[in-house]
């Protein structure tokens, strides 16, 4: 299967995910990170589609036992149930966290240097992507871990939440 052709299924699979999310949501703020991440995957997409024009799209055989990890979701109800942000993020940080594994576990089986080189390439797309939705989960996140344990801890650490406790 031709790489970049791989890349933009996934893209154009994820980006009608985040969109049914969205429209699945009753929450404002939820349906606005859904909204997000399928921005982001137009992103994507489109920088893939560059990269199918300026060059060979080489052939991968790794590619050809991966699965869309998008389309399966899309059939589970649990997945589509999502009511506040924190979850909205931990389940694009569980989706992104395995599609880049699966396209590092590809470039790594991969025999065709110039089609592992292109995967390669694309994982680290996803990854840099995946990187900033696990940032964006650990904001959101932050309240529900670190005030909490202030009590027990290090007091020092609420200037980060714009405290100051003497």
């Amino acid at each position: 299967m031709k790489v970049l052709n791989f890349a933009q299924a996934i893209d154009e699979s994820a980006r009608l995910f985040y969109e049914e999310m969205a429209a699945r949501s009753d929450s404002v703020g939820v349906r606005g990170i859904f909204h997000k991440l399928a921005e982001d995957e137009v992103a994507l997409l489109n920088r893939h589609r560059v990269l199918a024009i300026h060059g060979d799209i080489p052939d991968a055989e790794a590619l050809d036992e991966s699965a869309n990890l998008f389309e399966p979701l899309r059939r589970q109800e649990e997945y589509l149930q999502v009511g506040d942000d924190v979850s909205a993020y931990r389940l694009a940080l569980d989706v992104e966290r395995n599609l880049t594994k699966m396209y590092w576990r590809a470039a790594s089986t991969e025999a065709n240097p110039d089609a592992r080189a292109l995967i390669v390439r694309v994982a680290q797309d996803e990854q840099r992507h995946m990187e900033e939705v696990e940032s964006l989960y650990e904001f959101a996140n932050a309240p529900n871990t670190y005030l909490a344990w202030g009590e027990f801890s290090n007091l020092g650490e609420f200037h980060n939440f714009g405290r100051d406790m003497v």
